[in-house]
Order: C-alpha cells, then sequence, then structure tokens
C-alpha cells in the first residue's frame, strides 16, 4: 500500500511540472533599457528633447536618430522660429520696428521694453537683475532688453542646437554651428547632418586606399596586401620593418609610398642615412660628441664639454722624483728639474733623468775668493776658512753684499734678497693684504677692485686681478684689469721625433716618424703610393676611391 501510495504522488508531481514547463515554452525574455531612470520595453519610443532625437530601444540597446523637421515655407509676413522650446521651428508673424526685424519673441528697447507677438510689438515689464560689474562693462544683448556684464555666457539660454551642433558665445549673442564633419540642413546651422566626404570626394586618401566614411569625419583603410604609411597613405613593402633600409641607427625609418625616408633622431644632425651625435656647446680640446650633449674627453681633460683640465700634479695623479717638481700643462703634465738639477739628455716623463748640477767645477757658484765651494746635491756651499779673512759677505753684480744684508732686485722689484754666509738667497715679496701700503703690482691678489678684474676671451669667467688661466697654449694672467697672455713654456726634449697631440700645447716624443711633426722635408726625394704615382717628399693627397683616407709622403734627410 504504501508503495502505491509513493507512485501515485510522484505522478502527480510529474504531471504538475509537465504543465509548468509546457507554459514556459510559450515565455521569453524582453531585454529593456534604463534611461534618465525610466525603464522601457523593448520596441518602446520616445522622444529626447534635450537634443531633438527619436529614440527607440532595441534588445537592450538604446538607438537615436536626429528628428527630422518638415521643411517650412513661410509667408513674406513670418519668420521660422523655435516656440515654446520645441525642436522644429514654426512660421509665425513678424514685426519691424525702425527699418528692423523682429522675429517672434525678440525684444527692442524703445522708451520702454516691447516684445513681437503674434505680429505686434507689445509693452512688456521687464525687471532688470542688478550687474556686478563696472558700467563701461555693461552690453545689451541682441533682441534683450536688459543689459548685462561682458563676457556673458549666453549658451545658458540658449538657442537649443541639435545633435551635431555646437553653442557658439559671442559678444552679444550666441548661435548654432555645425561641428567639424557635419554640414547644416535647409540653411539652419541648429540642425546638421554628416557630410560624406568620400561621396563627395573631399577626401585626402591617396593610391592604395579605400575611403571608408564616418559621422563627422573618415578614415583611409590599406586595401589588402599593403601598409600603412600615415593616416592617408599605404605602400606594398615595408622598407623600415624588413631592415631593407638605408637609415642611420640614430635615425627614424618611415615608410613612403615609393619606398622610405630617414629622419635623425632628436640630439642628431645629418641626412639620415649618415647621423651623427650633436654637442651643443661643443667638444673643446679635441673631445668627441658621442651622444646628444655628451662628449668623450681626451686624456687629461673632463667636464661635461672636455673645458677643464685635468691638474695632475694638485690631484696627485702622478709622482715626480724628488729631484724633479710637476707642472702641470693642458692636457698633461711634465717632472721639470728642480733648481740645481739638469736633465741628463735622456729625457724621462717621472723626472728620473734630472741629475745635480755641479756649480763648483762649471764655475757657477758665488763663492767669495777667500772661501771654498762645496757641491751639495741640488746646490753647494761656500765654505770659509776660519780665520779674520772670513766675513761671509756675497759677491753681487760686480760689488758687495755684507753677510746678513738684505735688498731688492733693480730689475725685479718683487723679488727681495739676501746674503748669509757668502751665499745669496732670493725670494718673492710676501704679500700682506691687510697692510694698505701693499705693493698691488707685487701682489695683485691683494688687489679689490672691480675695475681691477678681467674677462678671459671667452668672456665666459671673470678673474681677479692676480689670477691666472691657460688659454691656447697661452699662459694668461690678469694684473690691475688687463690680461697679459705669453706662449706657455714646454719643457726642452732631446728625442729626435716629437709630435703635438690634439688639444695639446707641447710636444711628446714620438719613435715612429710617420707621426712626427719636426720632420724636415727633402723634396728631392719621393714616395710611390699604391698606384704607382711618385710623390713629393712633404706632399698630401687623398686616396683614390677612399675619399676619407689622406696621404702623406715623409721622407727625412
Amino acid at each position: 500500500l504504501e508503495l502505491k501510495e509513493i507512485r501515485h504522488n510522484f505522478g502527480l508531481q510529474l504531471n504538475y511540472a509537465e504543465t509548468r514547463l509546457s507554459q514556459l515554452e510559450n515565455c521569453h525574455c524582453e531585454k529593456t533599457c534604463q534611461v534618465n531612470g525610466l525603464i522601457y520595453r523593448d520596441q518602446d519610443s520616445w522622444v529626447d528633447d534635450d537634443h531633438c532625437r527619436n529614440c527607440t530601444c532595441k534588445s537592450g540597446a538604446v538607438e537615436c536618430r536626429r528628428m527630422s523637421c518638415p521643411p517650412l515655407n513661410c509667408s513674406p509676413d513670418s519668420l521660422p522660429v523655435h516656440i515654446g522650446g520645441q525642436c522644429c521651428k514654426a512660421c509665425r508673424p513678424k514685426c519691424i520696428y525702425g527699418g528692423k526685424v523682429l522675429a517672434e519673441g525678440h525684444r527692442i528697447l524703445t522708451k520702454s521694453c516691447r516684445e513681437c507677438r503674434g505680429g505686434v510689438l507689445v509693452k512688456v515689464t521687464e525687471v532688470c537683475p542688478p550687474l556686478n560689474c563696472s558700467a563701461e562693462d555693461h552690453i545689451l544683448p541682441e533682441n534683450q532688453c536688459c543689459s548685462v556684464c561682458r563676457g556673458h555666457n549666453f549658451c545658458t539660454e540658449g538657442p537649443k542646437c541639435g545633435e551635431n551642433s555646437e553653442c557658439k558665445n559671442w559678444n552679444t549673442k550666441a548661435t548654432c554651428e555645425c561641428k567639424s564633419g557635419y554640414i547644416s540642413i535647409q540653411g539652419d546651422s541648429a540642425y546638421c547632418e554628416d557630410i560624406d566626404e568620400c561621396a563627395a570626394k573631399m577626401h585626402y586618401c591617396h593610391a592604395n586606399t579605400v575611403c571608408v566614411n564616418l559621422p563627422g569625419s573618415y578614415r583611409c583603410d590599406c586595401i589588402p596586401g599593403y601598409i600603412r604609411v600615415d593616416d592617408f597613405s599605404c605602400t606594398e613593402h615595408d622598407e623600415c620593418g624588413s631592415a631593407q633600409h638605408t637609415c642611420d641607427d640614430n635615425a627614424i625609418c618611415t615608410n613612403t609610398v615609393r619606398g622610405h625616408s630617414c629622419t635623425c633622431k632628436p640630439g642628431y644632425v645629418g641626412n639620415g642615412t649618415v647621423c651623427r651625435a650633436f654637442c651643443e656647446e661643443g667638444c673643446r680640446y679635441g673631445g668627441t660628441c658621442v651622444a646628444p650633449n655628451k662628449c668623450l674627453c681626451p686624456s687629461g681633460f673632463t667636464g661635461s664639454h672636455c673645458e677643464k683640465d685635468i691638474d695632475e700634479c694638485t690631484e696627485g695623479i702622478i709622482e715626480c722624483h724628488n729631484h724633479s717638481r710637476c707642472v702641470n700643462l693642458p692636457g698633461w703634465y711634465h717632472c721639470e728639474c728642480r733648481s740645481g738639477f739638469h736633465d741628463n739628455g735622456t729625457y724621462s716623463l717621472s723626472g728620473e733623468s734630472c741629475i745635480d748640477i755641479d756649480e763648483c767645477a762649471l764655475r757657477t757658484h758665488t763663492c767669495w775668493n777667500d772661501s771654498a765651494c762645496i757641491n751639495l746635491a741640488g746646490g753647494f756651499d761656500c765654505l770659509c776658512p776660519s780665520g779674520p779673512s772670513c766675513s761671509g759677505d756675497c759677491p753681487h753684480e760686480g760689488g758687495l753684499k755684507r753677510n746678513g744684508q738684505v735688498w731688492t732686485l733693480k730689475e725685479d722689484r718683487c723679488s727681495v734678497c739676501s746674503c748669509k754666509d757668502g751665499k745669496i738667497f732670493c725670494r718673492r715679496t710676501a704679500c700682506d693684504c691687510q697692510n694698505p701700503s701693499v705693493d698691488l703690482f707685487c701682489c695683485p691678489e691683494c688687489d679689490t677692485r672691480v675695475t681691477s678684474q678681467c674677462l678671459d676671451q671667452n668672456v665666459h669667467k671673470l678673474y681677479r686681478s692676480g689670477d691666472n688661466w691657460t688659454y691656447s697654449c697661452q699662459q694668461c694672467r690678469c694684473l690691475e684689469g688687463e690680461v697679459d697672455c705669453w706662449p706657455l713654456t714646454c719643457p726642452n726634449l732631446s728625442c729626435e721625433y716629437t709630435a703635438i697631440s690634439e688639444g695639446e700645447c707641447c710636444p711628446r716624443c714620438v719613435s715612429d716618424p710617420c707621426l712626427a711633426d719636426n720632420i724636415a722635408y727633402d723634396i728631392r726625394k719621393t714616395c710611390l703610393d699604391s698606384y704607382g704615382v711618385t710623390r713629393l717628399s712633404g706632399a698630401i693627397w687623398t686616396m683614390a676611391g677612399s675619399p676619407c683616407t689622406t696621404c702623406k709622403c715623409k721622407v727625412t734627410r
């Protein structure tokens, strides 16, 4: 019994389910549209007054089209105007006052404010609001009776412009103008329609493209098998992408209709096929511009433009032999023998070739007759035999200076000499800038007057009186407002061949005679170039077939 009851109940439930399923087969799900808080069913239509469009809900999507207004054929006594915010204009009688034509709703200020209504000027009462601007900034808008401030936005008050037009604010009114790519309908810019640039042949699409019209614009699509060059052109071959171009690594390759073009990247100059880095201020002293505004400096120089000489002496980069002292030169340095030493002829860059000068043997000492000269490393000493004749005096310029005497040299007022135990010692006058009577000629660094300052040759830097600097292989000094320059002193080289490197001022020893600058050419001797042409010694020519290679015939005596 229980089994039969269960089967019966199960059958009832199955019948009920089949009945519900049959009802669902006759139903369908409807997609709705929600606009401004309102829900529209599928295929419902409504008017969008704000944009003068007729809209329809289609499968959950809103489709709107510009409202089509019927053409108006107004009589000579009427004008087309918008009435009550309607999207389409209607014909209404016009008014004429003093030769001026007024449309329905327009106002004019005579002795009172009057408005055109039904072809008649009716007096109206209008209370003008107070203006927050000066009287000279008051302007009276067209067809209005109340003034507004200059710069007033008339678009906030109308007119009602269509979907494809926009309101333009002017000095005394606002008008509707068609957006770019649209044209007015029936001469009314409140309503505009799309211009089909493709059909009207108003496009710039070149060959190998297809013009496609778009709302307010158009585009140029490449035909199959072609690639885009720009917005209007297509080409058959991608020379840039396939590396079939001649552009420099620092150039931008652009495909053109018949090939490609090369343009140097920013920071590089050239014709695109060859581009080189550009440094706005250049690279000084033989530096090379390797990247935009980046210089690769030669040895001995530094700075963003290689404008700074590296002082190897003060920076402790090199260490000279104790018989020499370091002298900095533009781009390099040399170890100069100290007083009392001279070079032995082999010239060592570190000063190891400096040997002592035997002043006693060479009789270049200043010992008095009754004293004995004793050679010392870097100098000498005068040994006076004991007795009354040992005075310690010093012979000087044919005269005698007493032991302990101090004097100023006649030929150099800035040097002070003294005699001590038969030897003469000289030094520069010590400068005490706190002393008001200091000799500014000998102590120019104490001169603080502006008129005593100097501009360097490039007019880039201001030097004080007494400052020294190097310019164009010259040593320059500022002295009381005047610049005095003299050739830079270079070390004496005993080697056979010397050369001056680019950016340097003094020669260096070289072993290759082809690199030397000091060769004396014998024009009676000749060279035979790679093509069998005889060249005179000293001749310079460009190698045939290689315009960037220069050759020179160097034959020494």
